[in-house]
């Protein structure tokens, strides 16, 4: 019995750690395996290196003035009886830095785009009072704004969003030129991985239960985890001996591919565990089964102590094994009403006197 009992179990754990790992490369896909860019730290970005070479990359930036909050970033909420709301997630803003180039006596800029959140606003509005002020200054007597150190992801920027780029440029006055130069890319701090920040760390964090449950998995593949629900049933029950249920499952009826229905017992996989239940404490089953989302498809089974049960079987599978309780457990309520899960609800003694109260005076249990 325990040898198809743990090749059972480790066919279940097996299963778990493909489809463990396996979600954890989707999630990890999903995101574009940001998270190794997020724990390596992100990158120092040069402003004066091929912006291409750092797209889709976690970097940092010091970004010293920024000019234009030029795009407005709104979520639009439809409400449940109509209508709907509109919320400013946050702005996007024109920032640029120049470098000296000291051989022909000149500066150049570099002016790309970065994505703030609303609660910013007020901070990056001082900031671009302050670098027009600097700007404007022909004295020299007005210091320029404290860099903003910014970290997200460095992504191209979509076709409308350089829409909006270049028309504000135009509209500034600024126009690109081997001094001015326009980097068409946006510094995104709100997504990691092309999700919502607070969604990536979500899905990482998934990620990481779903490892934790295939290294489970996997050490169940190596120990006698499968039959310690056994194992404590013969704890509780001193009088009854493991050659005992051996011999009972060898002579049961193996319902579907991991139940066995036997006179005194059944026994049955709930994913890498064998459970046991007495028949003797069974009073009622019937098959149950639920559509949707939340889908289910079982052999309910109901004890004395009005503890409930699932087991996961088809209709025809449930149907069988019903069959063989019927035949061989005489205490037991076969089949489902809603006038018997009144009584058992409301009167459960009465429910007892269907058929179990007359079945344990004719049968020392």
């Amino acid at each position: 019995m325990l040898d198809i009992l743990r090749k059972k179990a480790r066919k279940s754990n097996i299963w778990r750690i493909v489809l463990s790992v396996a979600g954890v490369v989707i999630l990890l896909a999903i995101t574009k395996f940001a998270i190794f860019d997020v724990i390596t730290g992100p990158t120092r970005m040069d402003i004066t290196e091929d912006p291409a070479s750092y797209e889709g990359k976690y970097v940092t930036i010091d970004a010293e003035f920024f000019l234009y909050d030029y795009v407005e970033h709104t979520t639009t909420t439809k409400k449940k009886y109509g209508g709907s709301s509109t919320s400013t997630d946050g702005y996007s803003y024109i920032a640029f830095q120049w470098v000296d180039d000291y051989e022909n006596d000149a500066s150049v800029w570099y002016f790309y785009s970065i994505f703030l959140k609303k609660d910013r606003q007020n901070e990056m509005n001082s900031k671009i009072d302050q670098a027009f002020a600097y700007l404007s200054d022909e004295t020299g007597s007005t210091p320029p704004p404290e860099p903003v150190t910014v970290t997200g992801v460095w992504n191209k920027m979509d076709y409308q969003t350089e829409e909006y780029f270049r028309s504000s440029m135009a509209e500034l006055g600024i126009t690109e030129s081997e001094y001015d130069k326009f980097y068409f890319y946006e510094l995104d701090t709100k997504n990691i991985g092309g999700v919502n920040g607070l969604l990536f760390w979500v899905m990482m964090a998934g990620a990481v239960g779903l490892l934790a449950f295939a290294a489970l998995s996997a050490a169940g593949l190596f120990s006698d985890s499968y039959s310690r629900p056994i194992q404590q049933y013969l704890q509780k029950e001193g009088s009854v001996s493991m050659a005992a249920i051996e011999e009972d499952f060898h002579q049961a009826r193996l319902i579907g591919s991991g139940v066995w229905v036997g006179k005194r017992w059944t026994i049955y996989m709930q994913g890498s565990k064998a459970k046991i239940l007495a028949n003797k404490d069974l009073v009622w089953g019937y098959y149950f089964r639920r559509t949707g989302r939340n889908s289910v498809s079982e052999m309910r089974l109901f004890t004395k102590e009005r503890d409930r049960f699932g087991i996961s079987l088809s209709e025809d599978n449930t149907q069988e094994a019903l069959r063989v309780y019927e035949a061989e457990q005489p205490h037991m309520v076969i089949g489902y009403s809603a006038e018997l899960e009144k009584m058992y609800n409301k009167d459960f003694n009465a429910f007892l006197g269907l058929k179990y109260h007359t079945a344990a005076r004719e049968t020392e249990f």
